[in-house]
């Protein structure tokens, strides 16, 4: 017997030996492989109690039924209730009960609380989000040796948090995307205008250095676009009349230890010993 076999031979002695009515939670339906589990679970009916089992679905998907197939649909006896995210009260109330449980007594400042909270709800009320803020401002705390966690601290967290997000970002992309990343940097921290003309002259030397084709303007500007998507680069669109629009790049998310994340590739190696305004001498040429 297999391991699935055995799973549904476990869930119908359960619902066969249990006298009242069963309740199964379904966490992060939307990621199932198969949605037919659920039609599976609720034509179960107890030999016991003679009642079927009912499904509680969790998912951040509003519209997961109509993914559904259309049998599923018309045996689901749909009932939808929507959780708002917590707010910043409700996620100090979390975060206390955390520290009453893991720290101990008259080593966290009164200000962490509320503001892990507070940091936490701007972006998603994650609660996870807090917890990992009071996590990471403890570790920064314990490292300096101080008595308490203090509010330096939790601000230190979520850059410290925000730095490793994009690193691990940064190493997942693919090898074009980390060049469009090195070449838009390049040109940032320059005294050039950072559109797109002046990164894919860039772009190419690099290209040309590494012995890799380039890629269109066109899609590296849909590269970069996907960058600004994750949160990686901002760009700005400036109009300029009868002559179109250009997008210029305003901000580049911790930069500083950017460049170091894109010389772990074995591609882009070499480029640490190359200087910058070999590179950037490309800009100058017409597209």
């Amino acid at each position: 017997m297999n391991s699935k076999a055995k799973q549904i031979k476990y869930f119908e002695h359960l619902l066969d030996n249990y006298p009242g009515i069963v309740l199964i939670v379904l966490d992060e339906i939307d990621k199932a492989q198969n949605p037919e589990i659920i039609n599976t679970i609720i034509r179960k009916k107890s030999e016991l109690s003679g009642q079927y089992p009912c499904v509680i679905c969790i998912t951040n998907e509003l519209n997961l039924n109509e993914r559904f197939p259309p049998h599923l649909q018309s045996v689901l006896c749909e009932n939808s209730l929507i959780i708002s995210p917590y707010d910043a009260e409700q996620l100090t109330d979390i975060i206390k009960a955390r520290i009453k449980m893991a720290l101990k007594p008259n080593t966290v400042d009164e200000v962490v609380a509320p503001l892990c909270a507070a940091l936490a709800a701007q972006e998603h009320g994650d609660a996870r989000r807090a917890i990992d803020l009071l996590r990471v401002a403890g570790e920064i705390a314990e490292i300096e040796s101080k008595p308490k966690i203090e509010e330096i601290d939790v601000r230190r967290a979520l850059e410290r948090i925000e730095i490793d997000r994009v690193i691990e970002v940064i190493k997942t992309l693919p090898s074009q995307s980390k060049i469009s990343l090195m070449s838009c940097l390049y040109v940032f921290e320059s005294d050039l205008e950072c559109n797109m003309n002046n990164i894919y002259g860039t772009y190419t030397a690099i290209c040309r250095h590494i012995d890799i084709d380039p890629l269109t303007q066109r899609r590296i500007t849909d590269l970069l676009s996907e960058l600004d998507q994750l949160g990686i680069i901002d760009g700005e669109n400036h109009f300029k009349g009868r002559y179109g629009r250009k997008k210029i790049i305003t901000k580049i998310t911790s930069k500083n230890f950017m460049l170091e994340t894109l010389f772990q590739d074995y591609r882009l190696k070499s480029l640490r010993d190359v200087s910058r305004t070999v590179l950037l001498k490309s800009t100058s040429w017409k597209w």
